[in-house]
């Protein structure tokens, strides 16, 4: 096993074609088939299979190709830490981040950012905050910013930096809208657009057991945007963080009777992560950003 057949299987289990695989790495079809065969031969197990047009991946295969991929990203990050080094800047700063700091905290840190640091490119991945953790797992990003309501784990460092309170959200008409409290049989009168997934949807859950409620949800989305549109101009609740929607001028939240347990946006990065100065000013800018919001507010 080599770094060159590790390339070719993650880019044959990804393209299911040998002839795709040889044009992206710039080599002959025959050298693709036998790198996959001394692969197969040097762990003396099968790692994959055809099936129709396209191939599986055994038990083995699978284990392989994780691991692959989780390797390969670590020699890219280990070759990019070595120019910082070098050059002590890098050309690209990967982040992950949930749907509800894209909204609101990091479009300004963005800004601030590549205006003190032209020469840095920003790399984002928008996702649950579930599929973001697994991402920095893998190390295809560096640092994620998610919301998060409890989150402990030994591989991962957790900072929190705001507080990010699940609320009921409304169009500005809405008849609640000018309601200074809101009770549960307040909610129970109206259909809701809920999230389908995610950190969001977990907290909702959670408060749904606490307090045995049966919302009716009539929509269920992974996109906040289309959450918000649907919502608009309509009798539609829905549940949604705060920092996702604290300066929507359309858009009325209140407090959720009985709220679930504190959420928060976090910034969360891998234990073995080697924080350079690239990294450290991304995170201090996110820092100064929500400190100035908070005292303008």
């Amino acid at each position: 096993m080599n770094t060159k057949q590790l390339m070719i299987f993650k880019q044959f289990v990804e393209f299911q074609n040998e002839n795709a695989v040889a044009e992206s790495m710039n080599i002959t079809q025959p050298t693709v088939t036998f790198h996959l065969k001394n692969l197969n031969k040097n762990y003396g197990i099968p790692l994959y299979y055809k099936k129709g047009k396209h191939f599986k991946l055994t038990e083995a295969g699978e284990l392989l190709y994780r691991n692959t991929t989780k390797l390969l990203n670590l020699m890219q990050e280990t070759n990019e830490v070595m120019a910082d080094f070098k050059a002590s800047k890098r050309g690209t700063l990967k982040i992950g981040a949930s749907h509800a700091p894209v909204y609101h905290i990091l479009p300004e840190a963005f800004k601030n950012y590549m205006h003190h640091h032209p020469n840095i490119q920003i790399d984002l991945t928008v996702d649950t905050a579930p599929n973001i953790i697994q991402k920095l797992r893998n190390r295809e990003i560096e640092i994620a910013v998610i919301s998060e309501n409890g989150f402990y784990e030994n591989d991962l460092k957790v900072k929190r930096f705001m507080e990010n309170e699940l609320m009921v959200a409304m169009y500005k008409d809405h008849p609640l809208a000018h309601q200074q409290e809101l009770t549960m049989k307040d909610l129970e009168q109206y259909d809701f657009v809920i999230h389908s997934g995610g950190s969001t949807r977990e907290s909702i859950d959670e408060w749904r057991r606490d307090n045995l409620v049966s919302l009716r949800a009539r929509m269920q989305s992974n996109s906040l945007s289309s959450i918000l549109e649907t919502i608009k101009h309509s009798k539609y609740l829905s549940l949604i963080s705060h920092s996702a929607i604290q300066h929507r001028n359309d858009i009325i939240c209140k407090k959720v009777p009985n709220g679930p347990t504190p959420r928060y946006i976090s910034i969360v990065y891998r234990d073995d992560l080697y924080l350079t100065p690239v990294i450290q000013n991304f995170i201090s800018l996110i820092y100064n950003v929500n400190f100035e919001e908070t005292m303008q507010n």
